[in-house]
């Protein structure tokens, strides 16, 4: 993948966090960026298979393909971008799945060589991070005290792939939330993460 746009014709993500953190919701942000740019004939959004809770890791998936139709729905065995919400579920299975050229986007305060070294990740892979929680916690971008990074983590992935740029993720968030003060919230916080990106 070139550093700002994807080569691929399948750009395979798979977001990981705990239920209740949205990675439904920004997978289907990610879709709809994507088909607003023009770049993708098709995109799906969809969750894991299985229950979700509160608290219980979970995983959601975006298909996007420039060339044909997806047909299929199955759980993304290797992706070529991870987006990991809360750094606690990562772990050396989930680390592995990535492809030797793939992007680890973490929520996370540490560097990226302590995730190259703890997973013994290619150095093919790009890794960007930023501290989400600590961002929304100061923008007061919570609820019920806990912060909201399923949106803001999205300027990391933009910074990543052209194709779905902030003007498409913002016009996604919008279609998304009918609270315009919210709305505008997510999306200066998904500037300021790109900004660190």
């Amino acid at each position: 993948m070139g550093e700002n746009e994807s080569d691929l014709d399948i750009v395979n993500i798979v977001i990981h966090g705990r239920g209740g953190q949205g990675a439904v919701t920004a997978c289907e942000i990610i879709a709809e960026a994507a088909f607003l740019s023009d770049n993708f004939v098709d995109v799906h959004a969809y969750p894991s298979f299985g229950a979700e809770r509160r608290g219980a890791p979970v995983q959601a998936f975006a298909k996007l393909s420039k060339k044909e139709k997806i047909w299929d729905r199955a759980q993304i065995e290797y992706p070529d971008i991870i987006i990991i919400l809360d750094e606690t579920v990562l772990n050396q299975n989930i680390a592995s799945a990535l492809k030797k050229n793939g992007i680890l986007i973490v929520n996370s305060d540490k560097e990226p060589e302590y995730f190259k070294r703890k997973f013994k990740l290619s150095e093919k892979i790009r890794i960007k991070i930023a501290d989400v929680n600590d961002l929304a916690l100061n923008k007061g971008l919570t609820i019920e005290g806990n912060p909201i990074v399923n949106t803001p983590i999205l300027g990391l992935l933009s910074k990543c792939v052209g194709e779905i740029s902030l003007e498409n993720l913002s016009k996604a968030v919008r279609n998304k939330m009918d609270n315009t003060k919210l709305a505008d919230l997510n999306i200066e916080l998904i500037k300021e993460v790109y900004s660190i990106g």
